[in-house]
């Protein structure tokens, strides 16, 4: 399944290496992360949780499962889900990034994808009489994968430039 996301846009992995040890990048996460389940249901709603964190999520010492939580006007930002594990190569710690659409952002895509199917089903079956019910499918079916697609890049812009200020924070970053 995640080569197909792959193949699609909607997974994207990076490795970066940060001039800082594990334990100093560690105290880094866990000053912007509000710890909370992997599932993201919670019942700590995001406007609940204190500004001073920017994520929500589980930081542990070789790994972490992150999300940008929401603030208060943020209605159709949909974050995806970071994952992330941390490698000591002597004094650089390379960071492997992994960045997904959340299980509910997969289920509307894939359910919106099934309307589609079915509206090119109903049309080809009923000889070309229902072409505004497959462009309306159409239409939402590729809103969902531009928006889905929007958010990965911006999720991945945003939290880059996270550990680039936490390595500043420590030291340099090494590209």
């Amino acid at each position: 399944m995640n080569s197909f996301f792959q193949s699609i846009g909607l997974y994207t992995s990076k490795n970066i290496e940060i001039n800082v040890n594990i334990a100093e990048l560690n105290k880094g996460l866990r000053k912007i992360t509000y710890t909370t389940n992997t599932t993201f249901i919670s019942l700590i709603s995001d406007s609940a949780i204190p500004t001073r964190f920017e994520y929500r999520g589980i930081v542990n010492e070789k790994n972490f499962t992150i999300k940008r939580r929401r603030h208060l006007f943020d209605i159709n930002l949909n974050y995806p889900v970071i994952k992330g594990s941390l490698y000591d190569q002597n004094t650089i710690t390379t960071v492997s990034l992994t960045y997904i659409p959340s299980p509910f952002q997969i289920f509307t895509f894939i359910l919106l994808l099934c309307f589609f199917i079915a509206a090119v089903a109903v049309n080809v079956k009923n000889g070309g009489q229902h072409l505004p019910f497959i462009a309306v499918s159409s239409l939402m079916t590729g809103t969902q994968y531009f928006v889905l697609k929007r958010e990965i890049i911006k999720g991945k812009h945003d939290f880059e430039r996270e550990l680039s200020s936490i390595s500043q924070e420590y030291s340099s970053v090494v590209h």
